[in-house]
């Protein structure tokens, strides 16, 4: 979308956080909305375009395995979790998440070593994560096949009195299938090489946009927007029945 000098400059930090409050995602009954990403793809590469996410899922590089197709003509886009999901679901049960940065992480032998690039949300108008794809500065593919690479993440601050909540609803969300923390680091200490502020802790979550990376890097022709809006999950199939 074109900026006229009528138009607003939203920073990311400000769209991520009016998203955060309007999900609306009850792990436990499995109703409500969520926030998702967002790919569209020509209709005759849907089914190799599922297969890679897929792939991808089962290797640990999503949020969520929920999906929502929606046919365009000859083009269908595909709606998928955002990490920032879980942000809004800690914040709904009283936890006030501060979404700090996107970045790459860079993996070694399946474990997350750092970030190597990271964009603040608060200094961009554009989202960090279709920057860092759109640079080709993944390795997702050679991570699910080797463990080594690097994958896309993002970074959070929480207080740090908080932790205890935190881990509890995390624990209902990976019931629920909604998983993705990389780190969760102790307070006032540095995570994945990058510092947190005073009396907070960090949590680093893998991004939902790496399924996403790894079709780009097989060559498959994507159009993506990262936190594009919300979802319902009633709308939404497990990617096992498509593919």
């Amino acid at each position: 979308m074109t900026t006229t000098s009528l138009d607003p400059l939203i920073f990311s930090l400000s769209r991520i956080e009016n998203l955060m409050y309007r999900v609306s995602f009850d792990p436990l009954e499995m109703t409500g909305r969520i926030i998702t990403n967002s790919s569209v793809v020509d209709l005759e590469m849907l089914d190799p375009t599922l297969r890679i996410f897929w792939e991808a899922m089962e290797s640990g590089l999503s949020v969520s395995p929920l999906v929502k197709v929606e046919s365009c003509g000859r083009r269908a886009r595909i709606y998928t979790a955002c990490s920032i999901t879980i942000d809004g679901v800690l914040l709904k049960s009283g936890v006030p998440m501060r979404p700090k940065g996107g970045g790459v992480i860079e993996v070694v032998e399946r474990e997350p070593v750092r970030f190597t690039d990271v964009l603040m949300y608060w200094a961009t108008t554009i989202d960090p994560i279709d920057v860092l794809i759109s640079q080709e500065l993944t390795c997702v593919v050679r991570m699910m096949q080797t463990g080594n690479g690097r994958i896309l993440g993002n970074l959070q601050e929480a207080p740090m009195l908080a932790r205890e909540t935190i881990e509890e609803v995390l624990e209902v969300l990976a019931e629920a299938e909604f998983a993705g923390v990389l780190e969760m680091g102790e307070p006032n200490m540095d995570v994945l090489g990058v510092s947190v502020e005073r009396d907070r802790l960090g949590i680093a979550l893998v991004g939902g946009t790496n399924i996403i990376a790894a079709a780009v890097e097989q060559g498959m022709k994507i159009e993506t927007e990262s936190i594009s809006g919300l979802t319902d999950v009633s709308e939404m199939r497990h990617i096992e029945e498509l593919v």
